[in-house]
């Protein structure tokens, strides 16, 4: 297999890091930090970037045309999160990564011209809402409840561990409708405008200090098109959404700017002459080569219509734990200060990797934590029984 990119592609990638580079150039990015945000940026500064990514037509470039997309493969759109992601721009989770294969496949014609059109535009915030208090990995106990009443429906309950709930102006959620039916046939998928009455946003700080969404509905009337796809067929659509499209690129970014960035200091300060050093960068610069690859993998299998279940999975994992010891042997190179958090006036990189260790925890349990991952992988991949 090539894993280069054919030249059409790779002007693309071309085109996509000149508009970040500029986009996130210093002058731009100055005064718009926010801490307790996951992208680290206001949400002005998020949702100005997302309209002229939106106006070059970079958000839906994947999109089929007949619904105002750029109608390329999806190779486009993980080069896209790739870029992204390098240049640590607050482009990631946009409305259609996050919601975009749900009203794809499922929205009726009138959701799909409701929603899409400010979707690729970069003019709206969405987030997804599956898990809860008592429904994190397993899903199958949802309780957020909704029922008919009049042409809408009423819902109750309580969403947790929402990223950027508390900023969007719609949440994908899956709740409960038929409650006598099995876990996995009783449920319904939904589109909530978040601004309704009977919904309470709360936010929740996390061990680096930017905040998951909590969100209450406490008999929250919804009208009738906030119901996305089928009655009671929340399970498999909420399953389809999960695996459509996922190939680990965006992680592969990160994981090349830190390690770049690691390099350059060893390049720079003495401990480029030790052997040890030269050795452990020059190992992970192999991972992440070899991450690179599986994740090009992954991404020419879904330009070909396939759906690599099992290999998204290990695209998944390999990639979050790589950032995971980058960000380790970062805090090893940096000595003490390396533990300086950002704003720290002696904290080098602006505390980059302080964040990083405690950051990278987070990708490996969401999405889908990584021991379901390898889980996943066991069954699909090698065919062993799963557990009983």
């Amino acid at each position: 297999m090539d894993f280069e990119y054919p030249a059409e592609l790779a002007a693309f990638q071309a085109e996509v890091r000149a508009f970040f580079a500029e986009e996130m150039a210093p002058e731009r990015t100055r005064g718009q930090r926010d801490p307790r945000d996951l992208t680290g940026y206001s949400e002005a500064f998020e949702r100005a970037l997302q309209r002229r990514a939106g106006e070059r037509g970079y958000l839906g470039i994947s999109v089929p045309r007949e619904h105002g997309g750029g109608g390329r493969p999806l190779s486009y759109k993980a080069v896209f999160g790739f870029e992204a992601a390098y240049h640590d721009a607050p482009a990631i989770d946009t409305a259609l990564t996050l919601v975009g294969s749900q009203v794809l496949g499922y929205a009726d014609d009138r959701q799909r011209e409701r929603y899409l059109p400010r979707m690729l535009a970069g003019e709206v915030l969405m987030s997804v809402a599956y898990t809860e208090p008592e429904a994190g990995s397993d899903l199958t106990r949802i309780q957020t409840s909704a029922r008919r009443e009049g042409g809408g429906f009423v819902i109750d309950g309580v969403k947790a561990l929402v990223t950027g709930a508390h900023k969007s102006e719609y949440a994908c959620l899956v709740a409960r409708t038929d409650p006598d039916a099995p876990p996995r046939r009783g449920m319904s998928m939904f589109l909530v405008d978040l601004r309704g009455s009977g919904i309470r946003v709360e936010r929740r700080e996390t061990m680096n200090r930017w905040t998951l969404g909590e969100i209450h509905f406490e008999s929250a009337r919804v009208p009738g098109d906030a119901l996305l796809g089928e009655w009671n067929r929340g399970w498999p659509q909420m399953a389809g959404s999960l695996l459509a499209e996922r190939s680990g690129m965006a992680h592969m970014g990160w994981a090349t700017r830190n390690l770049e960035i690691l390099c350059a200091h060893a390049r720079g300060t003495e401990l480029g002459g030790r052997g040890e050093v030269r050795e452990r960068l020059a190992a992970l610069r192999c991972e992440l080569a070899t991450g690179l690859h599986f994740a090009k993998r992954v991404m020419w299998r879904q330009d070909r219509g396939e759906v690599p279940v099992h290999e998204a999975s290990m695209a998944k994992v390999y990639a979050t734990e790589l950032l995971q010891r980058i960000a380790r042997l970062g805090l090893e190179l940096l000595g003490p200060e390396g533990t300086l958090y950002r704003g720290s006036p002696s904290a080098p990189y602006d505390g980059l990797f302080a964040w990083e260790a405690i950051e990278r925890i987070h990708p490996t349990l969401s999405v889908g934590a990584n021991e379901l991952q390898r889980d996943a992988i066991a069954r699909a991949g090698l065919s062993l029984p799963g557990d009983p």
